[in-house]
């Protein structure tokens, strides 16, 4: 990956997320049918979240970056 994700393609970052383990290297907010479901690649975090706003602040929240 190089120092900036934006210049990766979307295959380049998901390569490198699926060779980091227990890091926090990418989080999902996934739309379900009544709630979103969260998660992160460290494997150590998932729950739901009402709106998609909603699961990207516990996404930042998990990751400390907020």
């Amino acid at each position: 990956m190089s120092d900036n994700v934006m210049h990766d393609s979307p295959t380049e970052f998901l390569h490198e997320v699926t060779q980091t383990t227990g890091v926090c290297a990418a989080q999902s907010v996934i739309p379900r049918e009544d709630d979103y479901l969260c998660a992160c690649s460290c494997g150590q975090w998932q729950t739901s979240a009402p709106t998609r706003q909603e699961g990207l602040r516990l996404a930042r929240l998990h990751t400390a970056s907020e």
